[in-house]
């Protein structure tokens, strides 16, 4: 989702560097599982506090100088939105407890009422083929047609 979100959100023909760091950020929530059991998984690293905090250090560390100075704004905000598209994902699965998202701050954790993600017998195949339908399949769609539509004009 990273990646279509750089290639949508930016102004002219999309810039190769800024679909890989959305990319990146759009993985990144989950490297709390790195750090297990120390963090706990789907909390500080899903929360919103994390997005704009690693977005905005992101967009200093990836775009820095004059270059960027007009659209480091735009890009932060492309950043961040990639790696809240991954904690919104993640709250349309019912096999968790939900999502710390103001973590920090607060340890509740909230999911959708509408939870199409997960199979209710746990079986990881037709958990991975949804997720590679209602995720991964959506994404490619929306890179393909991105690519289409900013080359045309």
């Amino acid at each position: 989702m990273g990646y279509a979100l750089g290639i949508w959100t930016q102004r002219g023909a999309p810039v190769r560097r800024v679909c890989v760091a959305a990319a990146a950020c759009a993985a990144l929530p989950d490297i709390d599982v790195l750090f297990s059991p120390f963090v706990a998984h789907r909390a500080i690293t899903h929360s919103l506090t994390f997005a704009v905090v690693i977005a905005l250090l992101a967009t200093g560390m990836l775009f820095p100088g004059i270059k960027w100075r007009e659209g480091r704004r735009r890009v932060a905000l492309v950043l961040g939105i990639a790696m809240l598209s991954h904690s919104t994902l993640d709250a349309l699965s019912h096999y968790s407890y939900g999502i710390e998202f103001f973590a920090p701050f607060s340890a509740q954790r909230y999911r959708f009422l509408w939870t199409p993600l997960g199979d209710p017998e746990g079986r990881l195949s037709h958990q991975l083929l949804q997720e590679a339908l209602v995720v991964l399949l959506p994404a490619l769609v929306a890179v393909a047609v991105g690519l289409r539509v900013k080359r045309a004009r």
